[in-house]
């Protein structure tokens, strides 16, 4: 089963700062609950929302092989992107 996510009160007593880091601690717990699960860590869907910039859409395309992109491939490139060697390859003649 999947963890349940913290939840996103509507009205909360206290200070704006306070309730961001309640929630920030509560989505940290969460994720580390979610990557300890074996069934979930080994799903497209989670590897491609955590390690690319893809929308859900996009990451649903991808895992259905209907994207530009394998879910490997869309994994790499924003690896790459983030160590700036994406925008090195498409700047070369």
């Amino acid at each position: 089963p999947v963890p349940e996510l913290p939840g996103k009160s509507s009205f909360f007593v206290g200070s704006t700062d306070e309730f961001i880091e309640k929630r920030r601690q509560g989505l940290q717990q969460f994720l580390e609950k979610v990557v300890q699960n074996v069934v979930l860590l080994s799903d497209s869907r989670l590897h491609l929302f955590l390690q690319s910039q893809l929308s859900v859409p996009e990451i649903e395309a991808c895992v259905q092989g209907q994207g530009s992109q394998t879910v490997t491939g869309a994994i790499l490139h924003y690896a790459m992107s983030n160590c700036g060697w994406v925008q090195e390859e498409e700047s070369r003649p």
